[in-house]
């Protein structure tokens, strides 16, 4: 795990993070203990990046198509581990942009140098799919240079069943209910830059 959040800070260093949302936050830093990644690729229609997580229940529909998010961790002397809904940080927590990466790696098999540009697309309400309580994360967009840049499928978490590359109007059709307004934010956000 070190590595990986060495590799991301490394580039977080060299890669300039594009605002895209009007203010700062709307709640302090501590306030939000999940954020994603929306890679995309631009042609003939912007196509975005999208990943369907593994049922966990037999007895329940399979999950839609979701945008790739995750909970931030924490360094304890101990190591990393993740950082609880409005928990104290003890340790040292991941800034936002580093665990929308990290969750992209995992999550997505996103690699750093396929990234030409990372925009900041800011806050967002969401239903938690456990307790379907309403949660909130920070989301950024990656522009890749490569849709085939990815790591192989046996190199992405257990935890996700399948990725796919789909427009916005197949998300609408084929994804999370509470996820589909969240990606057309950031699609016109992605446009009126």
């Amino acid at each position: 795990m070190t590595d990986v959040h060495a590799r991301i800070q490394a580039f977080l260093q060299q890669q300039t993070v594009h605002p895209l949302h009007a203010g700062g936050p709307t709640q302090p830093d501590s306030f939000y203990n999940k954020a994603g990644t929306l890679p995309y690729m631009d042609g003939s229609q912007r196509r975005f990046l999208v990943m369907k997580p593994v049922a966990k229940h037999a007895h329940l529909p399979a999950p839609a198509y979701q945008l790739c998010k995750g909970t931030r961790m924490q360094l304890l002397a101990s190591g990393w581990r993740d950082l609880a809904v409005h928990e104290a940080h003890t340790g040292t927590p991941e800034t936002l942009a580093a665990t929308a990466l990290r969750e992209a790696i995992e999550e997505l098999g996103l690699t750093l140098e396929a990234i030409t540009a990372l925009y900041d697309t800011g806050p967002y309400p969401f239903a938690s799919s456990k307790s379907l309580t309403l949660r909130h994360m920070w989301l950024y967009a990656a522009k890749l240079n490569d849709e085939n840049a990815l790591l192989p499928m046996h190199e992405v978490a257990d935890s996700t069943a399948e990725r796919r590359w789909m427009t916005e109007a197949e998300f609408m059709i084929h994804g999370r209910d509470d996820h589909r307004l969240i990606l057309a934010d950031i699609a016109r956000k992605l446009e009126s830059r």
